[in-house]
């Protein structure tokens, strides 16, 4: 995961035509708290942090981010109480 992000961030570098910045260790400990990370997130994360460069608001946006998705048990069981309707 660590080799897939740093090589995301130097692409977007080269680009932009600036030199990559440096990943901070509090950023991949945050990203390894996460869990698994697919490789589409880590694009949409190595692109927030090259044009934020602050690890620190990219972990706060995906907390806020995840915090805001309802989870799919949260879903289901929503979906599981409607009750179609009766058509005659």
């Amino acid at each position: 995961m660590a080799q897939l992000l740093r090589h995301q961030i130097i692409l977007l570098a080269m680009q932009h035509g600036r030199a990559p910045l440096p990943v901070s260790p509090a950023l991949w400990k945050g990203l390894l708290r996460r869990g698994d990370l697919d490789f589409y997130e880590l694009g949409n994360i190595a692109r927030r942090f090259s044009f934020l460069g602050d690890g620190r608001m990219v972990l706060a946006e995906l907390n806020i981010r995840t915090a805001a998705t309802p989870h799919s048990r949260e879903t289901f069981s929503k979906e599981s109480k409607i009750v179609p309707e009766e058509r005659p």
